[in-house]
């Protein structure tokens, strides 16, 4: 009885510790423009949203991209090389992750875009 019963303990341990585990390496945390600018990062990266504004510029073939990001009233210069989401565009939700340089660009070592609007499901309409 004492054999099973520290068997579970250790299996549900085990459950817990992967649990804990792997919700902490996924969890989604970013901060508004207005956040990342009240509290700077000072040494690590920083997660930032917002919505891709009009007049993104690209060059390099396409892998330098360089675009301004609103969030409300909240707008930050971003620069980003890499290759860019199939979705991304002006109107978009995106989330930046990098650092801010002293002239206040923000310079993205990733970029991933979330999924516009228009590909939710829309109530179908009576006729």
């Amino acid at each position: 009885m004492i054999k099973v019963v520290l068997l579970a303990l250790v299996v549900a341990v085990g459950v817990g510790y992967f649990m804990v585990s792997s919700m902490h390496g996924s969890a989604d945390y970013y901060q508004t423009i207005q956040q990342m600018r009240a509290h700077p990062p000072t040494t690590s990266q920083a997660s930032v949203e917002g919505v891709v504004q009009k007049g993104v510029q690209r060059g390099d073939g396409g892998f330098d991209v360089r675009f301004v990001m609103a969030d409300g009233k909240d707008r930050m210069p971003v620069s980003y090389q890499g290759t860019l989401p199939e979705i991304f565009r002006p109107g978009v939700q995106v989330v930046v992750q990098g650092k801010v340089d002293q002239d206040g660009t923000f310079h993205a070592t990733q970029l991933q875009a979330k999924c516009p609007s228009h590909f939710s499901a829309e109530p179908a309409q009576s006729h």
